[in-house]
């Protein structure tokens, strides 16, 4: 069996696997890791009590189940043993037979609480792993989500999660009291029968070498397992969400393909562990077997020759107590294969804990209180990879309720503005003022609830239009929501949907057109009341009709709040107070539409090509 474990090893790694585009770094180990495990013990902590509980009516449970060989070796030796029990009686067998029968009821019963008990407590554990997770992602920067993959998020909730589940549920209780049957049967085996006992202690070191070779090697393979069940799962997240782009470009066979490849690595690591494990279980079933013959032969040999003490038996307990020793290593063997599993989903989950976010609020930060709007940019420059900057020393100024466009090329650097004035990431030099206060050192919260952002795909989430409205604001009444789209305008809209305001706008807005997505967007933002509120190609997916609507309402809406609109479409930003034209992560030029105009450059350039396109 050793030289088997020997020479299995995981199956190798597909050929994208070398490719470091994730941020979490798997670490790698071939056997129980106790920094991991006493982690693991950590978040068991806060419900030590139920586990007390569970154990303290476990460990009865197991003491009463063993003394069914007590039982058996009293009856055996009542019926049989003629010198010591001359004139057996039927009533006290039944007597015998009732008393084992009561042991066996209440230690039925201990054990119908201790699974109620486990498995609430793991359960427990469960939900407050997956709400330290959900509460944690909520909380990750923007950088986070764009260098992570979706399947591997999802996986980390999921699946990693959903591994730790028998260790959280069974794990003390196990350890323990199956350390305590392994002690109790070997005590009892010894009590029952010295002489058996020692006939078959000399398999405890076989035991003991075959089990420390089998924890060794199985451990990097588990591992193997959960992260080739992590690269189908992101590839499957990937192609699902994609699969307009997929359709589009027919991508469908060579998916496949890839998928396939994926599968057959993720099929031959599991195949690879259960080798080992086809080896490893069998041999401890062999071990068991070479006991039973061990003491069942010897035993009859003492019986026989008359030097046991408890005649046959003692012959029949110590044969029990044998299958009570190795019932507990066999447990073992499949215990530490859920703690494997365990152990490497626990490893990702608490890698993500650990990963801290890019933005985050500064120990010193306070709360940013009501703002007029001013916005300056001070120096700017920033990179979503430092080595390489979008925006290079970018200064402007934007003045309490005034409209700022921005303009420039796919990739100029626009929507990066945007995202720092929202605080979704932070630039590497100069500073990002909103009333005069640094962003970096205002509590993200007091900043968000005072702007408003609406993008070119915004998203909407199951449930009603009136819920994803009320998204920006939950305290929001149904008369709120139709005051404020009559003011946007959206209200006839979506008044004419099917139910409504009570329309249900399927997953991700799949029931709503791209115009009537954008539609409860803009009104979901108004509602929020923003003193600065930024439009990302905000009416780009909107039809020309729909587009006149929304524009019509544009003005009321902006009155009084400092808005910044990146937009292709020219129409949507002729009348903004201050245009800055974006190029290469410059600005190149700024003023107002007629001094632009004059200027003669770039934004003029763009704006015949529109009064062109338009004619």
């Amino acid at each position: 069996m050793i030289a088997f474990l020997k020479r299995s090893k995981p199956a190798p790694k597909p050929a994208d696997a070398a490719r470091s585009d994730d941020v979490e770094v798997e670490s790698k180990y071939g056997k129980l890791d106790l920094k991991m495990v006493r982690r693991m013990g950590r978040s068991l902590l806060p419900f030590k009590w139920y586990y007390a509980l569970g154990l303290g009516l476990a460990l009865p449970q197991n003491l009463l189940e063993m003394q069914g060989p007590q039982f058996m070796k009293y009856l055996i030796n009542y019926t049989t043993d003629r010198v010591k029990y001359p004139a057996p009686t039927v009533a006290h067998v039944g007597w015998i037979m009732l008393g084992w029968a009561s042991v066996l009821i209440a230690a039925v019963i201990l054990q119908r609480m201790v699974i109620l008990v486990c498995t609430g407590v793991g359960e427990k554990v469960q939900f407050s792993i997956r709400r330290a997770l959900f509460a944690h992602l909520q909380s990750m920067s923007m950088s986070y989500y764009d260098k992570t993959k979706l399947g591997r998020i999802i996986s980390r909730c999921t699946s990693d999660v959903n591994s730790m589940r028998e260790v959280n549920v069974w794990g003390i209780t196990k350890v323990i009291v199956l350390s305590l049957n392994l002690l109790f049967a070997a005590s009892m085996l010894a009590y029952t029968n010295w002489r058996l006992f020692l006939s078959v202690a000399w398999l405890g070191p076989v035991l003991y070498f075959a089990n420390r070779k089998y924890l060794t090697v199985s451990g990097s393979m588990w591992q193997q397992v959960r992260e080739g069940f992590t690269r189908v799962s992101t590839n499957l997240a990937e192609n699902i969400t994609g699969m307009r782009v997929v359709t589009a470009f027919d991508r469908q066979e060579p998916n496949l393909d890839v998928f396939n490849r994926l599968q057959v690595d993720n099929t031959a690591n599991n195949m690879a562990a259960a080798r080992v494990n086809g080896v490893y279980q069998p041999s401890l079933e062999l071990i068991r077997f070479i006991g039973r013959v061990i003491v069942l032969s010897y035993g009859a040999y003492l019986v026989s020759s008359g030097q046991i003490t408890g005649g046959v038996g003692a012959v029949v307990a110590c044969f029990l107590y044998w299958d009570w020793f190795m019932n507990p290593i066999i447990e073992f063997g499949n215990f530490y294969n859920s703690l494997m599993q365990a152990m490497a989903g626990a490893e990702r989950v608490f890698n993500l804990l650990d990963t801290k976010p890019d933005v985050q609020d500064m120990p010193t930060a306070t709360p940013l209180p009501r703002i007029a709007g001013h916005i300056k940019f001070e120096n700017v420059t920033f990179g979503y990879n430092p080595d390489r900057p979008v925006l290079h020393d970018v200064n402007f100024e934007v003045q309490p309720g005034q409209t700022v466009a921005l303009v420039g090329a796919t990739g100029s650097g626009k929507s990066s503005i945007v995202s720092l004035i929202s605080r979704f990431y932070q630039p590497q030099k100069g500073r990002v003022l909103v009333d005069g206060h640094d962003v970096r050192y205002v509590t993200g919260d007091s900043l968000h609830k005072q702007t408003g952002l609406v993008l070119q795909v915004n998203y909407l989430f199951t449930g009603t239009v009136l819920e994803n409205i009320c998204y920006a604001k939950p305290g929001a009444t149904e008369a709120d929501v139709i005051r404020a789209a009559r003011e946007i305008g959206s209200h006839d809209s979506i008044a004419l949907l099917q139910k409504g305001y009570h329309t249900e706008v399927g997953e991700r807005g799949a029931n709503m057109s791209l115009g009537q997505r954008q539609l409860i967007c803009f009104t979901r933002a108004y509602l929020a009341d923003p003193r600065i509120f930024m439009l990302d190609e905000a009416t780009s997916a909107v039809d020309t009709g729909t587009e006149q609507l929304v524009q019509s309402s544009l003005e009321k809406l902006l009155a009084g709040r400092t808005t910044v609109i990146v937009a292709h479409r020219l129409s949507t930003i002729m009348s903004a107070d201050l245009i800055l034209v974006i190029d290469a992560g410059k600005i190149v030029e700024r003023g107002t539409h007629r001094e632009l105009l004059e200027q003669g450059g770039k934004y003029a350039h763009l704006y015949e090509q529109f009064a062109m396109h338009r004619e």
